[in-house]
């Protein structure tokens, strides 16, 4: 009889492990209102989809209601220089090329150890891209002359960061965020597998 019981007992624990850990995969949006009215949203970096080795990019982002239609894009490798710039492809043949940093990655968005991360400012149809769009990837430039190439969704394999600026964006369309790329998903067949306009 006992035996019976400590059965069920070890299922509920594994169970409940199994629900913890879940609960990390979750991305860390953040939403504050500021006494002003001002609204802001950020995300904790996440990584791309990597093949191996420590030298994967990770992705962040914050907005605030000041600049509806516009968000910054943080991008940091671990222990590496600092990036100078990156290429954002996006369905086989668009290019979105980031070159201009900014002095500061943007209100909000949290710094992780061992990474030193430089914000970008960019449409939110971008961010949109990042989060749905198929066979994306990513080239990453440094200080030092490096460039890393890796994916954010390769049509099998999605990224943490796509997975995290899906909900970005989520939080700044319920924030009151406006334009392009706001809508999500389009869900047709065509654009799931990376075909029709963007």
């Amino acid at each position: 009889m006992i035996r019976f019981l400590a059965l069920p007992l070890a299922a509920t624990l594994v169970v409940l492990s199994g629900c913890a850990s879940r609960q990390s995969l979750v991305p860390d949006v953040q939403r504050q209102e500021a006494a002003g009215g001002v609204r802001t949203v950020s995300v904790a970096p996440e990584r791309l989809a990597c093949t191996g080795g420590t030298r994967c990019p990770v992705l962040a982002a914050s907005w605030t209601s000041e600049k509806k239609s516009q968000a910054v894009l943080g991008i940091g490798l671990p222990g590496q220089a600092a990036v100078t710039g990156a290429d954002v492809h996006v369905g086989g043949s668009e290019v979105v090329r980031l070159r201009v940093p900014l002095a500061t990655p943007g209100a909000g968005m949290a710094q992780p150890p061992g990474y030193a991360l430089t914000g970008f400012d960019v449409p939110l149809r971008l961010v949109d891209q990042i989060a749905h769009g198929t066979r994306t990837w990513m080239r990453v430039y440094t200080a030092n002359g490096m460039q890393v190439d890796e994916s954010i969704f390769s049509g099998e394999e999605r990224s943490r960061a796509s997975e995290a600026m899906a909900q970005f964006l989520g939080a700044v369309q319920a924030a009151g965020g406006e334009g392009v790329g706001l809508q999500g998903s389009r869900g047709g067949l065509l654009e799931q597998f990376g075909g029709g306009a963007k």
